[in-house]
């Protein structure tokens, strides 16, 4: 692109951008609001509150919990009155639970009858209820900008382009388990800078002069994803040091077809022969090179591949012989040489004329009003999709006038390059890269108000599709049909049967279930290759798909009769009849104990593994956080590791080693609710293949929950999940609110949550319930106000 227009086009949207960036940082932790005066029902819930709640609690709890020094910082004395317990909600909240759940009173002190446990647990959950009820709070969420698989996404489908910038912008910040949360998605001066090339690419990638041809993708060497030891890119290269270490490129292939593979390469060498590079789809073996070029002068291996399964691959470059293992290496070796593969990139070359872009046509001839003309006849539709709102009518007279920048021999023929000023405008104005919800009473906390059409679309297409409203959600949005329930649940079940809801999978479940940490672990283990760990990754990911797509029961995510499998996993998995690299749904054995639901699937139990052994610990906080939403707290300071504690060097099992760390009073009672969870779980080895000794000696997998639930192995453990599916649906719809909210889960949505789990549980657990109660609650259709804690300078 011509450099000498950059100036102009900085001047327009670049300084709005700059002062919206200062309102997209971290929110200050918001004021409570305040309840209203107390009411007859208050006044009620006083005296409920005194009768059946303290009591228990001075009979049970205070023996421990009295203030100053309350036995884990927590204290029960001061609040003598529901008023009191109210104002310390972070401590009241956990009560009731830890009764219910026989976490509380600890074993070795006097215990509540059965009645007495649900008379305090109970009451305290519904003198709460009754006050978040009252309130009905729909929530603010913070102005959301788009975070990198958003922005990839939605250039895909506003401008038919494969390319994703996105992938060298720096990571985005996690909060509450997601990264699309509105209070963490901050943005950077490096993030600007990124916002600003990245648009002139995808600009020059999009607009091009009618006939033009596909061009070549290219992933550098700091843009490739590494797997094994390699150091990582560099302007060098990505080194590559260790036999089997990886560099990954991930690509968007549109269409069916062939297309052309190039790797740049060299090697740092080591006699006596020259590095080995294997090259593989998405973990599939394809072609073998030797690579013996230099830095100075690289080589190019070229192959071809034939795709039949449009979507998204990635293309691996393996490092097959350095010179740590052979006989014949080993003189070199001792001489201090040292074989390595440097990759220097990965391109692409889609399939001969496949269509790139936007469809451009030149104005009509070069007077100023057919340039004008064509221009709108672009950018009008153009920025009513990119903005997810119709241009106002300022907004489209300035994107043309940008057009004409390049008009400088007045020729219909520099209509092209005029088309990408505007385009690039486009790409970073704040309210492409941001998710604007403005209200007229922004800092007044009472003053809520439904979504209008176009922000419901939007809300909708980012929560299901992670991408921007398509043109039928738009039309309905013109016509204002989606604030109609009917309307907007039909249009979230079309969404859901759309190949777009693969990004729910990719990004809520890959978030939700921690499949993302899958890609960096390193179990020791000789057996486990990049073509297992893709496998494992695809399995959950499919499965979800399936269960979203297919419209099941989510309690088949505890416990199911079919999985996902291909060759590689198949044979881990010891399943016979299965070939080849593509995925099967197969049918498992009725009743059969290895395998069915998450739970069993490998990627969780190699993920929740450590490095050279399983850990019944990390599986039962896994269980605990993700399945049933009763994540243990931290543990206690200076209290040493398991290995490390006085004792367990002798104990003969990690059974045994579990119970020496449980005598340490500090550490009891949340291993007393992980441990026999994770301990069910150890017929698993820390890749998750089924077996029935460990180091020689019989696994035992019995375990007793502290409510008493006794089981033994991973079956009967689903059996008690399985019982406790209120708590798993009410978990999962906390976890899908959270992700299509943008923002954490707060006391004033429980009442919500609450309705919305026993509406799944009246639709027999089926998925689109929880998404239907998602996107007709009031959280998602309406916001408010926020109180402002100080103005802003």
């Amino acid at each position: 692109m011509n450099q000498k227009h950059t100036p102009a086009l900085l001047c327009l949207p670049f300084a709005t951008l700059v002062a919206l960036g200062a309102l997209a940082h971290p929110q200050q932790k918001k004021p409570p609001i305040t309840p209203p005066k107390q009411t007859p029902k208050q006044a009620l819930a006083g005296s409920e509150f005194a009768r059946d709640v303290a009591p228990l609690i001075k009979k049970y709890c205070l023996s421990c919990h009295t203030a100053p020094k309350g036995t884990g910082g927590v204290s029960l004395s001061a609040e003598k009155t529901f008023e009191a317990a109210l104002k310390n909600r972070a401590i009241w909240d956990r009560v009731g639970p830890a009764v219910l759940e026989s976490r509380m009173p600890p074993a070795d002190m006097p215990q509540p009858t059965a009645a007495e446990r649900e008379k305090l647990g109970h009451t305290l959950e519904s003198l709460f209820s009754q006050v978040d009820c009252q309130l009905n709070d729909p929530g603010r969420v913070t102005m959301r900008r788009l975070n990198r698989a958003e922005y990839n996404n939605t250039i895909r489908d506003l401008l038919g382009v494969t390319l994703r910038p996105a992938d060298e912008f720096p990571n985005d910040d996690v909060g509450y388990g997601f990264d699309n949360i509105g209070d963490v998605l901050s943005i950077s001066p490096l993030l600007m800078e990124k916002y600003l090339s990245a648009a002139e690419k995808v600009a020059e990638e999009a607009i091009v002069p009618p006939g033009a041809g596909s061009r070549p993708l290219r992933i550098t060497a700091r843009q490739l994803a590494g797997l094994g030891s390699g150091g990582g890119g560099s302007q060098e290269g990505f080194e590559l040091g260790r036999t089997g270490d990886t560099a990954t490129a991930s690509f968007d292939f549109p269409v069916a077809g062939v297309y052309t593979v190039r790797i740049q390469a060299y090697e740092q060498h080591a006699d006596p022969r020259p590095s080995q590079m294997r090259v593989a789809l998405d973990g599939k073996q394809l072609q073998s090179f030797e690579v013996a070029a230099t830095v100075q002068i690289p080589q190019t291996s070229t192959l071809t591949l034939t795709i039949d399964q449009p979507g998204r691959h990635k293309i691996g470059a393996t490092f097959l012989n350095n010179n740590d293992r052979d006989a014949e290496d080993l003189p070199f070796r001792r001489q201090g040489q040292d074989r390595n593969l440097y990759i220097g990139f990965i391109e692409l070359q889609p399939p001969a004329g496949l269509k790139r872009g936007l469809s451009l046509t030149l104005p009509k001839d070069d007077t100023d009003a057919a340039w004008d003309a064509a221009a709108h006849s672009i950018l009008d539709p153009l920025a009513r999709r990119a903005f997810r709102r119709p241009a106002t009518q300022l907004e489209k007279t300035k994107l043309v006038a940008l057009t004409h920048l390049a008009r400088e021999k007045k020729k219909r023929e520099e209509f092209p390059e005029g088309v990408q000023l505007a385009v690039r405008a486009i790409l970073s104005s704040p309210s492409f890269l941001f998710r604007p919800e403005p209200d007229a009473k922004p800092n007044d906390p009472t003053a809520r108000r439904l979504l209008n059409s176009y922000e419901l679309a939007t809300r909708l297409s980012y929560f299901l599709w992670s991408s921007t409203p398509d043109e039928e959600l738009l039309r309905l949005a013109d016509q204002g049909k989606l604030k109609d329930t009917a309307t907007l649940v039909a249009q979230a079940k079309r969404m859901m049967r759309d190949p777009k809801a693969a990004a729910l999978a990719e990004n809520f479940a890959g978030q939700w279930l921690q499949l993302r940490k899958l890609a960096v672990v390193q179990p020791d283990d000789k057996s486990f290759g990049e073509p297992l760990r893709q496998a494992m990754t695809q399995e959950p990911l499919r499965f979800f798909t399936s269960v979203v797509q297919e419209d099941r029961s989510v309690l088949e995510f505890l416990d199911a009769d079919y999985t996902y499998v291909n060759a590689p996993l198949a044979k881990h998995y010891g399943i016979s009849g299965i070939t080849g690299d593509a995925f099967q749904r197969v049918t498992l054995n009725k009743g059969a104990e290895q395998r069915g639901g998450i739970l069993s699937m490998a990627a969780v139990l190699t993920l929740t593994s450590n490095p050279s052994r399983t850990s019944p610990v990390k599986r039962g906080k896994w269980v605990l956080d993700n399945l049933l939403g009763t994540p243990p707290p931290p543990p206690p300071p200076n209290v040493p590791e398991l290995e490390a504690q006085k004792g367990t060097a002798q104990a003969e099992t990690l059974r045994k080693r579990l119970e020496i760390h449980r005598t340490n009073p500090a550490c009891a009672n949340c291993h007393a609710q992980m441990d026999p969870i994770g301990l069910a779980l150890e017929n698993y080895d820390l890749i998750g293949r089924w077996r029935l000794n460990d180091a020689g000696k019989p696994i035992d997998t019995a375990g007793v929950l502290p409510d008493g639930s006794k089981f033994s192995g991973p079956s009967e453990l689903k059996r008690i999940l399985l019982k406790k599916k209120t708590q798993f649906t009410h978990t999962l719809t906390d976890r899908l609110l959270t992700y299509a909210l943008g923002r954490g889960i707060e006391r004033s949505d429980k009442c919500n949550l609450d309705t919305m789990t026993k509406s799944v549980e009246s639709s027999s657990y089926k998925f689109s319930a929880i998404v239907e109660a998602v996107v007709t609650s009031t959280p998602f259709r309406e916001r408010r106000g926020d109180e402002s804690t100080s103005p802003r300078k």
